[in-house]
């Protein structure tokens, strides 16, 4: 089917399926560091293919919004470049896209996020679209925190999930223009530091600062990346995010 790609239409073309449409999908990412592997856009980017990718699968079902590129990423911001936004600026932006598309009839909206340090955001964003505007608000993401059990299957490193083999493979299938293949790294990872097991770190709630994690910015091994494990990682994502969305839809 032909994906309904708000960037790629007219109003007029628009008006033809408005009243078709279930759900509209907003990808949500980042514009941050990813070492020397790929470069700032890949979150956003990786959310935003993966949206069309399930916009091929539903047609006019879902209407594929534009991304929001910038998220939150102050846990980045020692490595030159990475902007980030201020949470509150993300929830409202997040929040004004909501209102806009409850004004054309739409009753429900699926973030999907390429960028996990969007997470605590995104669920404070959703519960207050619902309690505000009560539009049905959902998210998911769309990289290696959905499939950790075929990452495990792959023996992909067990530190990982940023820069890492897993998600360079999916930019390399997804998007190959992301990746640096000629300068692609290894993590190289801190031995001394209180935020060695990030996840521990993150999952108790204390704020952790990525480079006193990674020297060079990359989790995982880079180097063992391949468009084949990346193709695997996104069939599986879309399926389990097709799961979601006909839970959404009944």
């Amino acid at each position: 089917m032909k994906a309904l790609i708000l960037e790629e239409i007219t109003t007029s073309e628009l008006e033809k399926h408005i009243d078709n449409i279930k759900i509209a999908i907003v990808p949500t990412g980042s514009y941050e560091q990813h070492g020397p592997n790929t470069t700032f856009a890949t979150d956003t980017v990786r959310a935003y293919e993966i949206a069309k990718l399930l916009g091929s699968k539903y047609g006019d079902d879902l209407l594929i919004c534009p991304p929001v590129g910038y998220g939150i990423s102050p846990h980045h911001m020692k490595f030159v470049g990475t902007i980030t936004l201020r949470i509150d600026t993300y929830v409202s932006i997040l929040m004004d896209i909501a209102w806009s598309l409850k004004q054309h009839g739409i009753k429900k909206i699926f973030f999907l996020t390429g960028h996990g340090g969007n997470r605590f955001a995104l669920g404070t964003a959703i519960t207050k679209i619902k309690m505000e505007y009560n539009i049905d608000a959902f998210w998911a993401g769309t990289g290696s925190g959905l499939v950790k059990d075929l990452l495990d299957k792959n023996k992909c490193s067990a530190i990982r999930g940023h820069a890492c083999e897993a998600e360079t493979s999916q930019s390399m299938y997804l998007a190959p223009w992301l990746v640096k293949e000629d300068a692609l790294e290894k993590g190289k990872l801190r031995k001394n530091t209180k935020y060695r097991i990030k996840e521990i770190v993150r999952d108790g709630g204390a704020f952790w600062d990525f480079h006193e994690i990674t020297e060079n910015g990359a989790l995982g091994d880079a180097t063992k990346s391949n468009i084949e494990l990346g193709k695997e990682i996104t069939d599986l994502v879309i399926e389990r995010l097709s799961e979601m969305i006909e839970n959404i839809i009944l």
